[in-house]
């Protein structure tokens, strides 16, 4: 907990960030008031409690400033107020660091209390090995430990969870001290010899791997607490209860930009925590205290969204490339990626994180100090505990993987890198047993690139199955069989190159023959194209030629047509002329034969004037005779002129003229 102090004196940073409240802060402790006593109540009757709730829920830090103050307070009022604290985490060896537990116990009241310093010394290797010598251990350790004596003793294991882990690593020596650890807590439970009480907290997504140990199922069922979800109202306070307390304000529209930011889900209450955290300190350096917290600071770090991936950040950048690379390695080393993609938390010692890393612990602790400086505390052991081999390196909440996508990205590859690792292994032990076959890609050759990008030791491989140096055997001899097999396919392949080439030749040489002829082919194929074109075009010309000469002998045909209706017409002019010409000459004939006779009579009638006088009588007579005579000769003249003419315009071929 930062409390930094200023110039107003008084003010100081009252929110943890990412870790758990711890027990002398539970006067910064909000939002879950009363259900201390209820946690208790429960451990009040069964001597056992089972705290659970999702990450992020809370549990550690209800716990720490909820449960253990309250329980110092005297509520158990048949156990009295005289309470020893142990705390230890199962990790990788749960029975060791629940031995760690009661020797920092120990040590701690050999300064604080003045216990003989000589007991303080007794190492860890003591009490692991009471622990593991029979069920009653935890019962051997409280006799062992005189400062215990006539005290209430709790011990609380948190992140219960772990255990479930270190059981799937299926060697039997861990299934062993797994049950091992499960039965020292049951059997504290139910002895009544001394005033043993133990408290769990877990994350409830594990609660179906308790099946495992059904006794503790039981147990489990019988007095488990589930952290509810808090109110909007609760919430509220969470912000604003440490604020009031560490001396500031904050403006009520930040409030409810925070509670619209969390939204409903409970696991971002760490975040919260540290989106507060990082923007109080932005705050006080900004020199605005006189001021209320507003949306300028909040915005400033990122908000609840941004704040913790941002911050991790700022410790990343502050190393070199190098540096950069092992930090991964590192991450990879702590955490783990669960079958239903969830993260979860991996401690793991120091020592072991430098071997699985292949660097030295010094390049290590360099690094790891980056992300646990004061007001970062990603990492933990604290920043005041100097680390050595034995420190167990961990995150400071499963909310850094789900918030920092870099991490995300990390936790990502490291789950796919396990995977190919156990299926090799798996493929391993089926080609050792002659039911499986060596790789052949792709599978292979993403085995090999696995290999060389990732560089897996042996210690790495051990955080998953122990199978190591079969699987890298596996590995080499399905690339050495592959590579000799493609040996063999060059060698065929540059045979039938040979061969190939030999052909080719022989096929290059008819190849320029055949352009030869097909270059001839072609250009004769041109030149018949060319001339049956050629032929086409005077086909074509022909028939023009020849309908031009058919329109031609049409015209021809019309103007001879036309030049007959012409001539015919000619002709019937010309006859018409003729005709006329022959009537005028008949006419004139007539005309001249009616003068002649015209002359003959005005003779006869001048000489028949003459005798006139003579013969009038004799001439009258007379003369009428000949005037009927004339009229005879006449009519007969005129007909035979008609009937002559009847006869010439039957000869004549014009319609109109014929019958004139």
């Amino acid at each position: 907990m930062q409390h930094k102090n200023n110039n107003r004196g008084n003010i100081f940073n009252p929110f943890p960030g990412l870790r758990p409240f711890g027990i002398e802060e539970s006067y910064l402790y909000f939002g879950r008031e009363g259900q201390s006593d209820e946690v208790l109540a429960i451990l009040e009757k069964n001597r056992f409690v089972n705290i659970l709730g999702s990450s992020g829920t809370g549990k550690s830090s209800l716990m720490f400033s909820g449960v253990i103050p309250t329980l110092h307070g005297g509520f158990i009022s048949k156990a009295g107020n005289e309470w020893e604290i142990i705390t230890a985490k199962p990790g990788l060896n749960p029975i060791k660091n629940l031995a760690k537990g009661f020797k920092k116990h120990i040590e701690e009241h050999a300064t604080k209390d003045s216990i003989n310093p000589s007991q303080a010394l007794i190492n860890d290797h003591l009490f692991e090995a009471i622990l593991k010598k029979s069920t009653k251990g935890l019962s051997d350790l409280y006799h062992l430990n005189s400062h215990l004596k006539g005290k209430n003793l709790l011990i609380y294991l948190d992140q219960f969870e772990e255990i479930f882990r270190f059981r799937k690593l299926g060697e039997t020596k861990h299934l062993n001290e797994s049950l091992a650890y499960v039965n020292l807590i049951l059997q504290a439970i139910e002895q009544t010899e001394v005033p043993i009480y133990i408290a769990l907290s877990m994350r409830s997504d594990f609660l179906g791997d308790c099946e495992q140990f059904p006794e503790l199922t039981n147990k489990i069922n019988d007095s488990h607490y589930l952290i509810p979800q808090m109110t909007r109202e609760q919430k509220k306070l969470v912000i604003t209860g440490p604020v009031a307390v560490g001396n500031a304000k904050i403006s009520n529209r930040l409030v409810q930009r925070l509670l619209n930011d969390m939204g409903d889900r409970f696991d971002q209450l760490p975040v919260l925590q540290h989106a507060l955290m990082r923007t109080w300190n932005y705050w006080i350096e900004s020199g605005d205290t006189k001021d209320q917290i507003d949306f300028i600071h909040y915005e400033a770090i990122g908000g609840v969204n941004e704040a913790l991936s941002r911050h991790a950040d700022e410790a990343f950048y502050e190393l070199d490339e190098n540096e950069k690379l092992i930090c991964e390695k590192i991450f990879k080393t702590i955490t783990e990626k669960r079958s239903d993609n969830d993260g979860i938390r991996r401690p793991t010692p120091l020592r072991e994180i430098a071997q699985i890393v292949d660097e030295e612990e010094h390049i290590l602790v360099k690094i790891i100090d980056k992300f646990r400086i004061e007001g970062r505390a990603l990492l933990t052991p604290r920043e005041d505990i100097e680390l050595s081999s034995e420190s167990v390196i961990d995150i400071s909440h499963e909310a850094l993987m789900r918030v920092w996508y870099r991490l995300r990205n990390w936790v990502q590859n490291e789950s796919q890198s396990a995977q190919i690792y156990l299926r090799l292994s798996e493929a391993a032990t089926k080609y050792q047993q002659g039911s499986g076959g060596l790789w052949r890609p792709p599978d292979l050759q993403l085995a090999i690139e696995w290999r060389n990008k990732s560089k897996p030791t042996l210690k790495w491989a051990l955080q998953y199955e122990n199978n190591f140096e079969a699987v890298i055997l596996f590995l080499n001899k399905s690339e050495e069989s592959y590579k000799k097999e493609q040996e063999t396919k060059e060698l065929l392949q540059k045979r039938r190159l040979k061969r190939s080439k030999i052909i080719a030749s022989v096929l290059g040489t008819a190849a320029v023959l055949s352009i030869i002829l097909l270059f001839f082919a072609f250009n004769q194929s041109n030149f018949a194209e060319r001339q049956r074109q050629l032929a086409e075009q005077n086909s074509l010309e022909a028939k023009r030629n020849a309908e031009i000469a058919k329109e031609n002998e049409l015209k021809a045909q019309r103007q001879q047509i036309e030049a007959n209706k012409s001539s015919i017409r000619a002709n019937k002019e010309r006859n018409r002329a003729e005709y006329n010409v022959y009537l005028a000459m008949e006419a004139r004939k007539t005309e001249e034969i009616a003068r002649k006779q015209a002359n003959e009579q005005a003779q006869r009638a001048i000489e028949q004037s003459q005798i006139a006088q003579e013969r009038q009588e004799q001439l009258a007579l007379a003369n009428q005779d000949l005037q009927r005579e004339q009229k005879n000769s006449t009519q007969l003249s005129m007909r035979a002129i008609a009937q002559s003419l009847a006869v010439k315009s039957l000869q004549m071929e014009d319609d109109q003229l014929q019958g004139l």
